[in-house]
């Protein structure tokens, strides 16, 4: 599930309490907040992005995708295309299963290790497209933070 963010990469406020949006049948979108409507225009910039604008201000909006979700929620900043050739250890660990073989296509987000920290099971996904070009770990193995445990073929 996405998430949007501003420009900066904000998340988006949060709603106050008492609102309802809904499109009238010329296509407006109305926000209603509290006893008062307001107005909000939506234009689409590009794949994911968008330009809001309500009561005459305007702010641009990303989504947020899962790939980005997952960095966030570890700590992790972007690290450019490259990182998602590999997966690393974002944390140290013991690997406790191995969800993919050698030469198998991975879509972004799609689990391929489940690695111990803490106490806690933390399923480790794919942050981009390909296929695994090789292994680098094994179940039962201690893996120190940003080891690489998996990559992808080019």
């Amino acid at each position: 599930m996405a998430t949007h963010r501003d420009s900066k990469g904000n998340p988006t406020p949060t709603a106050p309490e008492g609102w309802s949006a809904h499109c009238d049948a010329r296509g407006t979108w109305w926000v209603r907040i509290g006893h008062r409507n307001h107005r909000v225009a939506l234009n689409r910039l590009g794949e994911g992005s968008w330009d809001i604008q309500l009561e005459g201000a305007s702010d641009q909006w990303n989504v947020h995708g899962l790939r980005e979700q997952l960095m966030e929620r570890m700590g992790l900043e972007e690290a450019g295309a490259a990182a998602s050739k590999e997966l690393r250890a974002p944390m140290p660990g013991k690997v406790l299963e191995v969800l993919v073989e050698t030469g198998q296509p991975v879509a972004e987000g799609d689990p391929l290790i489940v690695l111990e920290a803490m106490k806690m099971e933390n399923v480790l996904r794919a942050g981009g497209e390909g296929s695994i070009g090789s292994i680098l770990v094994s179940p039962g193995e201690a893996v120190e933070k940003d080891a690489v445990l998996i990559a992808l073929a080019d």
